[in-house]
C-alpha cells in the first residue's frame, strides 16, 4: 500500500512518522519483520512505553555462525518456525552479537558451522574465543542446545559445533537438547532438531500472546509466500547463462585458469563483493558412462531417491556425488570386494580418510572390482553438492552479470585421467548461453569496511585474488578514498599473472596504491606470498596502525602460513615475544579486521 493511500485512511500516523517506519524496516528479512510486528504488539497492549531493548529473558536469541549460508539458513528458518508458535525469537549473526551479552542471556539456540580444519566459522571467531578463554564468566543463568554442520569426511566433524556444547556446559549452562551434527545432507536431522528445540521451547520458554500482527501496509510471510515469486537461494537455484569462458593463463602455464562471465536478472539475484557463487552442477556424462560399465549396471534402470524415481545414469549425473569419495563409501565397499587391503583400511581412520582424499569412485571400484545391483550402490553414494566460488565482480560495474575465476582441475592418477567435477563442468562442458543453477552464497565475514577511507591489504594467491577484483570495482564506484595494497602469489609471472590489466588498470586510475608480487616458480629460490609479507612486515605494521583491514583468500595451507607470517611480523618488527604476538594477531580477528575466506 502506498504511503498516501495508507494515509489517506486516517492513519493516527504522520507522513513522517511513516517515512522513519519504512526506513526502518527497509532490508529486513520476514522474520525480523515479524518479530518487530510482535514486538509493537507488545508495547501496543501492556500500555508501557517501549523499553530501549527487550530483556534477554523474554527472548529466545538463536545464533549462527556461517561460512556458506547454511548455518544461516537453517538459523532463519527455526526462527520463523518459532515466531509461528508464538515464541518470542531473534536471528543474530555470531559476528554481530557481543560476546559479553552472553551473560545476560536466558535462552540461547546455536547453529554453526565448521570450517576448514575444524576452525570456527569467521564469523564465530569472537565468540568462540570468548568462552574458551580461562576466564570466562559462568552462564548458569543459561539455557541453550547446539546443532552443528559439517562434512563427516573431514577429521574434526563439526568441532566448532561440539567445542560449544562441552564449554557452554562447563561454564555452568544447562543444555536442554543433546548436541547434534549433521553432515552434508543434513535437512532431515536440522527439521527433527528444530522440532524437538521448539517443543522445548514451548515447555520451558516465557512466551507473549500475539506477538505476531500486521503492521500496516505489510503483509504476513505466509501472504507473502502466497503472493510473491519465492527469492532464489540453495533450494530455488536462478537460471543464469553462460556470456563468456575466457582463459586467463598463456597455453604453456600449467594451471589453465578461465574467467566466466554469467548472465542474471539484477531484480532477481543480488550480491556484494566478499559474497561466493553457489553452482549446482553435473557429473561427467563419459565418467558416469566408465562407472556403470565397471559396475555392469544399466543405466536405463529405475532407482528412488527419496520421494523421486529416476533412471540411474540421471542419478549418476545430476544428483549423486562421483569425484569427492567418502571414507565411509570405501568401508562399505570394501566389504563387498575381495581386496584385503580395503579391509585392513576398514579399522584405520587416518588411514581411510588419506585413501578416500586420493581418489575418485572410478579409482575405487576399477582397482577393486565387486557384485553390486544398482540401488545398493546408489545407497553407497552421497548427495551431489553445489560447489562456491569467490565472485570476481561488483553489480555496481556489471549490474546484470556475475563473474567467476575458475581453475580447471586435470590431473593423472593411479592409471587414469582425472577432471575436477565442477571446473570441468563450467570451465569445458557449460556452453554459451547455456543455463546454469546458481545461488548467491553471502559471505558477511568478508565485507569491505564501511568506511571507506580504511585503508585495504588485500592478500591472494592463484585464484583467491578473484574477491579483490570485486572489492576495487565496488570502491571506484563509491568513490572511496582508502589506500588499497594488493599482495598476489602464483607460479610465473608471464603466465600465470591473473587479470593483470585489470590491476593494471587500477594502477593508473590510482586505486591501487601498492601491488607486491610472488612468483614461486620464476628464480632458483621458490617465493611465495608469506614470504613476501614477512619482507614488507615494517610497512604491513604501518597500515595496521593506520587502521588498515586485511584479507586474505585461497587454499587453507596458504592461509595459515600468512598467519605464521603475521606472527612473525608482530614479533620481528614490533618486538612482541611470540605469545604476545599471537594475541595481536588474533585481536585482529575478533576486532573484524582480518578476515579469511579459505577452503580446502
Amino acid at each position: 500500500m502506498a504511503l498516501s493511500q495508507l494515509h489517506a485512511l486516517t492513519s493516527p500516523v504522520d507522513d513522517q512518522q511513516l517515512r522513519a517506519l519504512q526506513v526502518a524496516l527497509k532490508g529486513m528479512s520476514s522474520t525480523q519483520i515479524a518479530w518487530v510486528s510482535g514486538y509493537l504488539a507488545g508495547i501496543g497492549s501492556s500500555g508501557l512505553p517501549a523499553p530501549a531493548e527487550p530483556k534477554a529473558v523474554e527472548t529466545v536469541t538463536i545464533l549462527y555462525g556461517s561460512q556458506t549460508g547454511n548455518a544461516k539458513a537453517v538459523a532463519e528458518q527455526l526462527g520463523s518456525q518459532s515466531i509461528g508458535q508464538g515464541i518470542d525469537a531473534r536471528v543474530i549473526s555470531m559476528g554481530d552479537f557481543s560476546p559479553r551479552k552472553l551473560t545476560k542471556e536466558r535462552w540461547v539456540l546455536l547453529v554453526v558451522s565448521t570450517h576448514g580444519e575444524g576452525e570456527p566459522p569467521e564469523s564465530a571467531y569472537a565468540l568462540h574465543a570468548f568462552i574458551q578463554d580461562q576466564g570466562a564468566a559462568r552462564l548458569e543463568q543459561l539455557r541453550y542446545a547446539v546443532l552443528g554442520l559439517g562434512d563427516s569426511s573431514y577429521e574434526h566433524f563439526c568441532r566448532t559445533a561440539l567445542d560449544f556444547d562441552r564449554r557452554l556446559a562447563e561454564l555452568g549452562a544447562q543444555r536442554i537438547l543433546p548436541l547434534q551434527c549433521c553432515d552434508l545432507d543434513y535437512r532431515g536431522d536440522t527439521e527433527r532438531w528444530s522440532t524437538d528445540a521448539l517443543n522445548r521451547l514451548n515447555a520451558l520458554a516465557p512466551r507473549r500472546t500475539g506477538n505476531v500482527v500486521a503492521l500496516p501496509g505489510l503483509r504476513s510471510h505466509q501472504e507473502q509466500s502466497q503472493n510473491q515469486a519465492r527469492p532464489y537461494d540453495k533450494d530455488n537455484p536462478y537460471p543464469a547463462t553462460l556470456l563468456e569462458n575466457r582463459r586467463i593463463t598463456t597455453p604453456d602455464a600449467v594451471m589453465d585458469v578461465r574467467h566466466l562471465a554469467l548472465a542474471i536478472d539484477p531484480e532477481a539475484l543480488r550480491y556484494r563483493p566478499g559474497d561466493a557463487l553457489g553452482v549446482w552442477i553435473k557429473n561427467d556424462p563419459t565418467l558416469a558412462e566408465a562407472i556403470l560399465t565397471r559396475v555392469g549396471l544399466d543405466g536405463e534402470t529405475r532407482i528412488h531417491l527419496g520421494d523421486e524415481e529416476l533412471d540411474l545414469r540421471h542419478a549418476l549425473i545430476e544428483r549423486l556425488e562421483l569425484t569427492q569419495l567418502h571414507p565411509t563409501t570405501v568401508r562399505a565397499w570394501s566389504e563387498r570386494a575381495d581386496a584385503p587391503e580395503l579391509k585392513a583400511l576398514a579399522t584405520d581412520a587416518a588411514g581411510l580418510r588419506a585413501y578416500a582424499g586420493e581418489r575418485q569412485l572410478i579409482d575405487l571400484v576399477s582397482d577393486h572390482p565387486a557384485p553390486i545391483d544398482a540401488p545398493a550402490l546408489v545407497a553407497l553414494l552421497r548427495p551431489l553438492q553445489p560447489r562456491l566460488y569467490s565472485i570476481a565482480s561488483s553489480q555496481a560495474e556489471y549490474e546484470d552479470e556475475v563473474h567467476l575465476t575458475v581453475s580447471v582441475v586435470r590431473y593423472q592418477a593411479h592409471g587414469r585421467d582425472h577432471l575436477g567435477a565442477a571446473s570441468g563442468f563450467l570451465g569445458e562442458r557449460l556452453g554459451r548461453d547455456e543455463p546454469v543453477r546458481v545461488y548467491v552464497a553471502e559471505n558477511d565475514a568478508f565485507r569491505l569496511p564501511d568506511d571507506g577511507d580504511t585503508p585495504l591489504i588485500m592478500i591472494g594467491a592463484g585464484t583467491g585474488v578473484a574477491p579483490y577484483r570485486a572489492f576495487l570495482q565496488q570502491r571506484a564506484a563509491n568513490g572511496d578514498r582508502g589506500r588499497n595494497w594488493l599482495i598476489f602469489g602464483n607460479r610465473h609471472f608471464h603466465r600465470d599473472f591473473l587479470y593483470q590489466l585489470d590491476w593494471q588498470a587500477q594502477r593508473k586510475a590510482g586505486r591501487l596504491d601498492r601491488v607486491s608480487l610472488a612468483f614461486s616458480r620464476d628464480g632458483a629460490q621458490k617465493l611465495y606470498v608469506q614470504q613476501r609479507l614477512r619482507e614488507e612486515g615494517r610497512e604491513i605494521l604501518r597500515w595496521l596502525d593506520a587502521g588498515a583491514h586485511l584479507y586474505v583468500c585461497g587454499a587453507t595451507a596458504m592461509g595459515q602460513a600468512v598467519d605464521r607470517a603475521l606472527v612473525d611480523i608482530f614479533t620481528t618488527e614490533a618486538g612482541l615475544d611470540p605469545d604476545a604476538a599471537q594475541a595481536s594477531v588474533d585481536t585482529l580477528r575478533r576486532e573484524a579486521r582480518y578476515h579469511r575466506d579459505l577452503y580446502a
